[in-house]
């Protein structure tokens, strides 16, 4: 009998432990229903080993095996992808929104306007040819014209910076997360042993992924050890248990020098990876960095080269006051070089200007085929322009008075990136023939003071002289202006694009935290019914023990 009264209060006993941890569980649960990344707990009931009891079995109770957590791992994985689709067009819609300020035509700078005022003052001169109060004014609207250039050019090269800043940053923020990471991993291992898990320092882990894959795009990998490995898309790995990979940056010689991602190779090395981040706020950041904010500045260079060429063109024709002829209005563009990083060879290619008034604005790429050979390819209009053959120190004419020469001996792959376009905005300039003397202003053709040059000049505001973005005087359908409208068109549309993208992945975002919240999250209702349920359950346990105590009493005074 005292051997069957000592199992009944190990039962009350058991049941006091029981309960008692489900209380302090169901309480962990309340005090986090604020918590970022907190998955709802629950402890695991098992009944207890029976005990013998003649031919029968008695039942001795129920016991705690495990706390668990609410968890859905294919759930999370579709949250860590849409994460990264969210990033990156959160980033893509800051950064669109701060492109369309800088070129905002009604409170900015207006480059249209400039234009306009241009080509109105020499309209102006064509009628006036000797004042000397227009001739200021075309001067005038000239360095207006000018500082516009500059100021856009400008200002989009310092989006460019702010952009590669941002990726420094980011990187350094992604590597902190990184060792957390292993941390976490090595201290889960350390922890966890049988079924049991560590369920707080997983739900630290599972946030810092998801933040994690904010800023680019990660694979997760369990692994049988219940340790994370983190990889990027293309199967780079990041993390490896409680091994990290870390990232760096490393200047690009090939453009402008900004910054490539790169990754250890875990043997002292690293290796490139820019082009393997697909999503996330980093693959945002470099888009915005490389195609669309740099696109922009390759079409505002290509629109004041076209300018400058043009005007230079018409300008030399004419006629001075002082009977001057041959003047170029804006100071000639001198010609960009940048040879291929990768490049083995040990060609030295060189360009000059050769035709200020006729040298082509597109941009063009030497594609060497040999020590003697190179194919030319037109960067703007992507074609083969044809293939040539040089002698080495010879000076040739490639496109329009846009003349190389090329030293050393290249290698069969070997590249140089050639234009004349490059920086065109920002070096935008007057002619000091011209600032010196407004006399030297070309407005007569025939005779100085007949005006009909500087009317040829007015009229190229509604010349055709751009094509599908390249430079094609005599050839195009669009117009300066056309061209600059188009630009900021594209411009618009591309904000749309993300801002509507980016409205599709929150309602995404949206739609998938709710499935997580009723499966994860913690609902106050559903916690106080559990508290109730347990402290019952508690308060009928510590009344057994009471009753096995009066048992006693009984038992001793017999």
């Amino acid at each position: 009998m005292t051997a069957n009264i000592f199992s009944v209060l190990n039962t009350a006993k058991l049941g006091l432990q029981t309960n008692q941890t489900a209380i302090e569980v169901t309480g962990h649960n309340i005090a986090n229903v604020q918590t970022e990344g907190f998955s709802r707990q629950e402890v695991t009931l098992e009944v207890n080993r029976p005990r013998r009891v003649g031919l029968a079995f008695l039942g001795t109770g129920v016991r705690a095996t495990n706390v668990t957590r609410d968890f859905d791992q294919f759930l999370f994985n579709q949250i860590l992808g849409e994460s990264s689709l969210l990033g990156n067009y959160d980033i893509r819609n800051t950064f669109f929104q701060r492109l369309e300020t800088i070129l905002d035509e009604s409170t900015g700078v207006s480059l249209n306007n400039a234009m306009s005022e241009f080509f109105s003052a020499f309209d102006d001169l064509s009628s006036n040819p000797t004042n000397l109060g227009v001739r200021a004014g075309v001067l005038a609207s000239a360095g207006s014209l000018v500082t516009v250039f500059n100021q856009l050019g400008n200002s989009l090269f310092q989006q460019r910076v702010n952009l590669d800043d941002a990726v420094s940053a980011e990187v350094t923020e992604i590597n902190g997360m990184l060792d957390e990471i292993a941390k976490l991993n090595k201290s889960i291992l350390q922890l966890e042993n049988g079924n049991t898990q560590a369920n707080d320092l997983r739900d630290q882990r599972d946030l810092l992924i998801k933040q994690l894959s904010e800023k680019m795009d990660v694979q997760l990998i369990d692994t049988n050890d219940n340790s994370t490995t983190l990889t990027l898309s293309g199967g780079t790995p990041l993390v490896v248990g409680t091994s990290v990979f870390k990232l760096s940056t490393a200047a690009n010689t090939d453009n402008n020098g900004f910054k490539d991602i790169l990754v250890d190779d875990g043997m002292g090395g690293t290796f490139n990876v820019t082009s393997e981040i697909q999503g996330g706020e980093m693959r945002g950041y470099l888009d915005m960095r490389d195609v669309e904010t740099q696109g922009l500045i390759d079409q505002l260079d290509r629109l004041a080269a076209g300018l400058m060429e043009q005007v230079n063109s018409v300008h030399m024709q004419g006629l001075g006051l002082d009977g001057s002829s041959g003047n170029l209005f804006f100071e000639p563009l001198a010609p960009s070089v940048i040879t291929g990083s990768q490049n083995v060879g040990t060609a030295v290619v060189t360009a000059t200007n050769a035709s200020p008034s006729t040298v082509t604005v597109d941009n063009y790429q030497l594609q060497f085929t040999s020590a003697t050979t190179f194919d030319l390819f037109n960067q703007t209009s992507n074609q083969v322009e044809g293939s040539f053959v040089f002698a080495a120190g010879v000076p040739f004419n490639i496109a329009n008075g846009l003349a190389v020469t090329i030293n050393g001996a290249p290698v069969a792959g070997d590249t140089a990136d050639i234009s004349i376009s490059k920086n065109a905005a920002v070096n935008m300039a007057l002619s000091s023939t011209i600032l010196n003397d407004t006399d030297k202003i070309a407005a007569g053709l025939s005779a100085t003071g007949d005006g009909q040059n500087a009317l040829n000049i007015s009229n190229l505001q509604n010349s055709l002289v751009f094509s599908s973005g390249a430079f094609t005087p005599g050839a195009g359908n669009a117009t300066f202006d056309d061209f600059y409208n188009s630009m900021i068109g594209g411009l618009g549309a591309g904000s749309r694009s993300s801002q509507t993208i980016l409205k599709q992945q929150e309602g995404v975002m949206l739609q998938l935290n709710t499935q997580r919240e009723s499966i994860s999250g913690v609902s106050l209702d559903e916690e106080m019914v559990n508290l109730i349920k347990f402290q019952q359950a508690y308060a009928a346990s510590a009344r057994m023990v009471t009753v096995i105590e009066e048992m006693f009493d009984v038992l001793q005074r017999i």
